[in-house]
C-alpha cells in the first residue's frame, strides 16, 4: 500500500515538472557575412520554465556555431605582422593564399512575459534578459600553417519584443536590441607575440530578430543577427579595425 502511495505521489510530481519545464533541441545552418562569407553548422539548446498559473516564463538558451568549410582572404584587405627571421618562422609569401575559419556561440538567460498557455488570441511578449556572445576568425595558410586568430566576447543586456499569433501552427515574430556593458577582443598568433587582450572602444548596440513557427514537438527558426564589433588598439601588438557581421541562420527544432 504504501508503494502505491509513493509512486502514485512520484507519478503527479513528474506531471507537475513536465508542466513547469520544457527542454528543446535545435540543429541548423548559418550564413556569416564578416570579413568573408562563410556557413556553419549550429547546434542550440533551450530549458524554460512556467508556473501554468503565471503569466511569464524564465528561460536559459545556448547555441554553438563551427565553421563547415574555409573561405580564402583577400589579402589586399589583410595585414599582419611580420614573423622574426629565423629557421622555425619563414616569412609568409606575398602570394601565398591564406584562409579562414569561423566559430562562435552565444548564450542568453531571460524573462518573457505574456506567455500563458490558455491565450488564444493574438498578444505580444516582452523580452529582457542577460546575453553572451562569442566569434571568432582562425587564419591560416593552406600548407596547414597556423597565423593568427582574433576573437571577440560581448556581454550585455539585450530586450525587444515579440508577437505570437496563436493557433495549430503557432505563428512568432519576435525583435531584440542587444547592448554590450564589457566588450573584448583577444589575439592569438604564432607571429604576433599574444595571446594578447584588449578592451573593444566604440560599443554600438546589436540586433536581432526571429521569425518562428511551431507545431505540435517540431518548429522551424529564422534568425538575423547584426553585430556591430568595434576596434580595439593594441599597444603590443596588432590593432584591429571596427567590423560588422551580418548572420543570418535557420533552425530545426525538437520540443520535448
Amino acid at each position: 500500500m504504501r508503494f502505491r502511495i509513493s509512486l502514485v505521489f512520484l507519478v503527479i510530481t513528474f506531471v507537475s515538472f513536465g508542466q513547469k519545464f520544457r527542454f528543446n533541441s535545435s540543429v541548423g545552418t548559418s550564413l556569416i557575412s564578416w570579413h568573408e562569407q562563410q556557413m556553419t553548422l549550429d547546434f542550440a539548446a533551450e530549458i524554460s520554465f512556467q508556473n501554468p498559473e503565471k503569466n511569464h516564463k524564465t528561460f536559459i538558451a545556448l547555441k554553438t556555431m563551427g565553421n563547415l568549410t574555409g573561405s580564402a582572404i583577400d589579402r589586399s584587405n589583410y595585414t599582419f605582422i611580420e614573423p622574426p627571421m629565423n629557421n622555425f618562422n619563414q616569412p609568409i609569401q606575398p602570394n601565398e593564399v591564406l584562409q579562414s575559419s569561423y566559430r562562435g556561440g552565444e548564450a542568453e538567460v531571460g524573462l518573457l512575459w505574456n506567455t500563458n498557455k490558455r491565450k488564444t488570441t493574438v498578444h505580444l511578449t516582452p523580452i529582457l534578459s542577460l546575453y553572451s556572445k562569442s566569434i571568432a576568425r582562425k587564419i591560416s595558410s593552406l600548407r596547414s600553417e597556423y597565423i593568427e586568430e582574433e576573437k571577440y566576447s560581448l556581454h550585455g543586456m539585450s530586450g525587444g519584443i515579440g508577437l505570437v499569433i496563436p493557433g495549430k501552427t503557432t505563428f512568432q515574430i519576435q525583435a531584440q536590441v542587444f547592448e554590450p556593458v564589457y566588450e573584448e577582443v583577444t589575439l592569438y598568433g604564432r607571429y604576433v607575440g599574444v595571446p594578447y587582450q584588449s578592451l573593444v572602444s566604440e560599443k554600438l548596440p546589436n540586433f536581432k530578430a526571429k521569425i518562428q513557427l511551431t507545431k505540435g514537438h517540431f518548429g522551424w527558426v529564422i534568425n538575423l543577427e547584426s553585430l556591430n564589433l568595434g576596434g580595439a588598439e593594441n599597444p603590443n601588438s596588432k590593432s584591429i579595425k571596427a567590423s560588422q557581421a551580418i548572420i543570418p541562420s535557420t533552425l530545426f527544432t525538437y520540443f520535448f
